[in-house]
């Protein structure tokens, strides 16, 4: 499909290069602005631009330029008021009218409306003519992960012009790997678009993928160059500067966009405390990691590998003294985790180095200094029973950590691996304690199952199960060295 496909978009370059149709230079400005990472501007800009210009020839590509910086600035009010302005025009032009419903379907996928925007997509599958339809008939498509109607653009039969429409048929060139159509897609971007930072933001993924950060530095100073103004591109900037290893490069960058944002972004804030700490300041990193943590709080993003990081930035500035978020005296509780058998295989097989620190789903109960048994069961012999073997003991090393997905998880660092295993006999619960518990689980709230350590595969050990897995090692130790010393007797003497 990727050879149809270039062969469709090559097609769509030579038509598009015969006939040029110069944007208004007005309408440019406003794109260089949404370029530039402005999108609150260039929304501004646009909306005068067609209350100065409602009949322009390039009134469509206004709209959907729009409907672009209004989504990227999350605006929902605004795409409402904007999805009703579409209908109101879609009514006043019957010629046109199609073009303004496609427009407001896209406004529909853009507010999540998902089924509106499809039940309009439908109208377009059989009007290759119409290029916003078919943008409308691709977003819903790959949004399904259809193959039908998936590559619209590439196959309408109008002349490709909008900017928009360009950059998806760039990405859906990406998607399918056709790297030579989409060199010769993003050199069209470049000329037809000029200021457009499309084809450089290619170049940085690129050089992402293939790890040659230096490279990325390169086009990532470019775009801070192009674009002064952009917290965006100073991040990613940053971001390459930083995984680069030259830490004081970041951080001189960061600090530039800290006073553009005033300290309200939390990914600029938050890899400004990743710098701090690799330059030994653990004082302003745990500053900026502390209001990383608060303001992906506040958007309801994870926190974890921030977490994680002031959590070690914290440990070093208390040095010897105890952490004061833990409550002493407090029983240490012990918790056995029971493992899959791939992730049995993974931890068994993988380097310490690899499996030193774990992020994992453990409830909000477990609390630092805990410790886990991670343990994998194979059947046994004797009815109702099964053999546990425990394979790595680890100890609980931050507070319970919001996931929006993973919802309670902590962070668990390696205290020993147990490469043969210690197995433990477990007598496993009868049926009908089995259907008491799962009747008590049905009752209980989704909330209240989210928090608890067992809705995670996590069991509370009490110091009798300890006892035994004592008890159990102790023999297993021994057993192994009666294993050993009986192989060394029956080797053959000169």
């Amino acid at each position: 499909m990727s050879g149809v496909l270039a062969d469709l978009v090559h097609a769509q370059i030579s038509a598009s290069q015969s006939v040029q149709r110069e944007m208004s230079p007005k309408l440019r400005a406003v794109f260089s602005t949404f370029w530039g990472s402005q999108a609150e501007k260039a929304a501004e800009y646009v909306g005068d631009y067609l209350v100065e210009n409602p009949e322009a020839d390039d009134r469509f590509k206004a709209y959907r330029l729009w409907i672009e910086a209004l989504a990227e600035c999350k605006d929902v009010d605004s795409l409402q008021a904007l999805k009703k302005h579409l209908f109101a025009r879609g009514q006043e032009d019957a010629a046109d009218q199609p073009t303004y419903a496609a427009l407001r379907g896209i406004v529909h996928f853009e507010l999540d409306e998902f089924s509106a925007a499809k039940l309009l997509a439908s109208s377009f599958e059989d009007a290759a003519e119409n290029l916003y339809g078919q943008e409308l008939v691709q977003l819903v498509a790959q949004r399904l992960g259809s193959k039908n109607g998936s590559h619209a653009l590439a196959e309408a039969n109008g002349r490709v012009e909008d900017y928009f429409h360009w950059q998806a048929i760039a990405r859906d060139l990406l998607k399918s790997g056709a790297k030579d159509a989409l060199t010769e897609t993003l050199e069209f971007i470049r000329d037809e678009f000029r200021g457009s930072p499309l084809p450089q933001l290619f170049e940085y993924h690129r050089c992402i993928d293939e790890g040659l950060y230096a490279g990325a530095a390169l086009v990532a100073k470019r775009l801070t160059e192009l674009y002064p103004e952009s917290v965006d591109y100073r991040y990613y900037y940053a971001y390459v500067l930083f995984e680069d290893g030259d830490y004081p490069g970041a951080r001189r960058v960061l600090v530039e966009a800290v006073r553009m944002t005033g300290e309200s972004d939390a990914e600029v804030v938050g890899l400004l405390g990743h710098c701090h700490a690799k330059l030994g300041d653990p004082e302003q990193a745990a500053h900026y990691l502390k209001l990383a943590v608060r303001l992906l709080q506040q958007e309801g993003l994870p926190t974890s590998h921030v977490s994680q990081e002031l959590a070690n930035v914290e440990e070093e500035l208390r040095g010897d003294q105890p952490d004061p978020t833990i409550e002493f005296p407090r029983v240490t509780r012990n918790w056995l985790i029971k493992l899959s058998p791939r992730r049995y295989h993974e931890l068994a097989s993988s380097s310490d180095s690899a499996i030193d620190k774990l992020l994992r789903p453990m409830g909000k109960e477990p609390r630092p200094g805990d410790y886990c048994f991670f343990a994998a069961e194979t059947p046994s012999g004797k009815k109702g029973q099964s053999i546990w073997k425990i394979v790595a003991i680890y100890v609980v090393v931050s507070e319970p950590m919001w996931h929006p997905i993973h919802h309670f998880h902590s962070t668990l660092q390696l205290v020993k691996r147990l490469p043969e295993g210690i197995p433990v006999d477990v007598e496993t619960m009868d049926q009908e304690m089995d259907q008491e518990n799962s009747e008590r689980a049905a009752s209980d709230s989704a909330s209240t199952q989210q928090g608890d350590a067992i809705h995670y595969g996590v069991y509370e050990l009490d110091m009798g199960a300890l006892t035994i897995i004592e008890e159990a090692a102790r023999m297993h130790r021994d057993e192994m060295i009666e294993r050993r010393q009986g192989n060394q007797s029956r080797r053959p003497t000169a």
